[in-house]
């Protein structure tokens, strides 16, 4: 049995164009953030992709708007229970 801890993650890069060195930029992101949650009991357990429903607000459902979908990636850690 165990327990988990889900952390968000979303890749960060600066300039208009995503490149090769961009792309290693974000690795090395999701890198440093498994390396600081896994120090002591965690381990590192899978990403998964989350999809996220935005509602408008009340005046702004009003006037029509719709929800909208935000797909982002969560970081997921285990340990076991003891």
């Amino acid at each position: 049995m165990y327990e988990y801890k889900v952390i968000p993650f979303i890749g960060q890069v600066k300039g208009e164009k995503f490149t090769w060195e961009n792309a290693k930029d974000v690795a090395t992101q999701l890198s440093n953030l498994i390396e600081k949650e896994t120090k002591g009991d965690w381990e590192f357990y899978r990403v998964d992709r989350v999809a996220i429903q935005v509602k408008p607000g009340c005046m702004a459902a009003l006037l029509g708007a719709k929800a909208t979908f935000i797909d982002f990636d969560q970081v997921i850690f285990r340990k076991e229970k003891t």
